[in-house]
């Protein structure tokens, strides 16, 4: 028995044991690393989708503060812009971008609608905005004030939904009427 015990070295039972130790570990390393790479993908779209709504929604807010004359029917908003014109409407097109459509009011010439993008292209990358809808209410304090309010959300497959959020705004201009 001393000779087992002077000989230097691992029996064959603890080398399957520390073998069995290592891969238990291993297949925990890997399976850790898929669903943090997993995990890593999904962050990234909703951080894209976070970018573009709080992009969205600073034009939004802008075009609603600094505009004027506006007239919300059916979720839609169509008002009198700063900074594109008269007779805008904040919509969405088919691609998803947030577009401002400004249509001359009075055919003068030339009668078609201008499309003014106010994001670059650049900021929908892998996400598209869903929906944007727009509702009034009037201030309980003074009711000659409205406040518009404006709800969008942005997804990447057209399904879920990754980001959304609204925005409250009481225009400088109160000139408003709803249907």
């Amino acid at each position: 028995m001393k000779k087992i015990l002077r000989t230097k070295g691992f029996t064959l039972a603890e080398v399957l044991i520390a073998t069995a130790i290592l891969a238990v570990f291993a297949s925990m390393a890997i399976f850790g690393t898929s669903a943090l790479l997993g995990s890593d993908l999904k962050m990234m779209s909703v951080s894209k989708a976070a970018v573009l709504g709080s992009d969205a929604l600073k034009v939004i807010a802008n075009e609603i503060r600094f505009g004027k004359d506006f007239e919300l029917s059916n979720g839609t908003i169509k008002y009198n812009s700063t900074s594109y014109g008269d007779n805008c409407t904040i919509k969405l097109d088919t691609d998803g971008q947030l577009t401002i459509v400004q249509t001359p009011r009075v055919p003068s010439g030339d009668s078609s609608s201008k499309t003014f993008l106010p994001i670059g292209s650049a900021a929908y990358d892998e996400v598209r905005i869903s929906s944007v809808v727009f509702d009034v209410k009037v201030s309980e304090k003074d009711k000659s004030r409205q406040i518009i309010s404006c709800t969008l959300s942005v997804t990447s497959d057209g399904t879920n939904t990754l980001w959304q959020e609204t925005l409250t705004v009481v225009p400088l201009y109160q000139k408003t009427s709803y249907k």
